[in-house]
């Protein structure tokens, strides 16, 4: 691509990189162009010279001033031809620098414009209706390219530029940007889940959760921050066997309290076989509650030694405990449902969620963004 590299030299002017008009392996000829704020005419943004240059051994130019039009004598003159393609190609420019000036000002110090072609010089001169309408009928395509740009973005070294323009825009339009970015990120979670909702590879839901832990947040009613995945919280024998791993450890966010999640899978049975008039719980269920509670007294008891001197780490008072297991499909009769409930909610500092009641609260979400949307 073609690019032009403007400095400013003052508060009124600026420099541009020589035109190349025409080049041989020794002499070039160029147009040196300054940019200029014109009080008196501000269209008039441009000047410059025509210069021929000559090239030294260490591959750089040098003007060439063997001759003075000052020393002409009346009978002498100067006969300066451009080819067709030469002039062709400095009017080109120059109107780059008209426009350049014409919609940025002047530069502050030194600024590279990149010439776009093709469809890109076509996408940044469309309209907003332009705009809609290459969306509604490419949503394909235009999704592809907004998602290639957001990454570009992302990773660009010189992030403040984009952050200056974000600010001159409306505060309506940065939050509708903000809602479309969280919607696009919860609809894919929704849609990930819909696709494994009889998954039973406990893995994939650890690294699903981990990548996406804001879900994990919308368990507690207090916000939370990520301690660590797949945390140690003690339990190692004196020749270093056992230990005990939580598949989560959060904090409150303001009162640096502990809370530990453990991550089953959806596959996994919530109740037993019937006993009388209601059911038991299945050995996953109960056996995923013990071992949680187990990893809270472990937490406890040994929390100073996992801690050592860096307390602010995370406090532990009675940590909130959830387990994350199995589907609610499966309570299809009223005394199911009876069974689940009393049993979780009889639970103490431990909370039990099943996986479609975790993802229903990520449906809520979105609904709730699209409505104020």
């Amino acid at each position: 691509m073609e690019k032009l590299v403007l400095e400013s030299t003052s508060i009124k002017t600026a420099t541009s990189e020589p035109i190349e008009l025409r080049v041989t392996d020794r002499i070039r000829l160029v147009f040196v162009p300054t940019i200029v704020n014109n009080d008196h005419d501000p269209n008039a943004c441009v000047k410059g010279h025509f210069v021929y240059q000559k090239k030294l051994k260490a591959e750089q130019w040098e003007d060439i001033r063997d001759l003075k039009l000052t020393e002409l004598r009346p009978s002498e003159g100067v006969k300066l031809e451009l080819k067709s393609a030469e002039l062709l190609q400095l009017l080109k420019t120059l109107g780059q620098l008209y426009r350049i000036h014409h919609r940025d000002g002047l530069p502050n110090g030194k600024i590279e414009y990149v010439k776009l072609s093709g469809a890109l010089e076509g996408l940044c001169n469309s309209s907003n209706e332009d705009l809609k309408e290459f969306i509604e009928l490419q949503s394909d395509n235009a999704v592809g390219m907004f998602k290639r740009i957001a990454k570009w973005l992302s990773n660009i070294e010189h992030s403040e530029k984009i952050v200056e323009s974000l600010e001159t825009l409306p505060p309506e339009s940065l939050n509708q940007l903000n809602v479309v970015a969280g919607l696009s990120v919860l609809k894919q979670c929704l849609k990930t889940w819909e696709s494994n909702r009889f998954s039973s590879d406990e893995e994939f839901w650890q690294k699903e959760l981990t990548k996406n832990s804001f879900i994990l947040s919308q368990v507690f009613s207090f916000p939370v921050v990520v301690v660590k995945d797949k945390a140690y919280v003690g339990g190692k024998s004196i020749n270093n066997q056992g230990g005990n791993v939580v598949d989560f450890l959060y904090k409150n966010k303001f009162t640096n309290n502990a809370a530990l999640i453990e991550i089953k899978t959806p596959s996994i049975n919530l109740l037993g076989a019937k006993y009388r008039q209601t059911y038991n719980v299945s050995t996953e269920l109960s056996g995923s509650v013990n071992q949680t509670l187990n990893y809270n007294s472990s937490l406890g008891q040994e929390y100073f030694s996992l801690v050592g001197y860096n307390t602010g780490m995370f406090s532990s008072f009675s940590p909130n405990c959830v387990v994350i297991i199995g589907n609610t499909q499966e309570l299809n009769s009223p005394e199911k449902v009876k069974a689940f409930e009393l049993y979780r909610n009889n639970l103490k500092n431990l909370k039990i969620l099943t996986f479609d009641e975790l993802f229903g609260r990520v449906e809520n979400f979105i609904q709730i963004l699209e409505q104020s949307n």
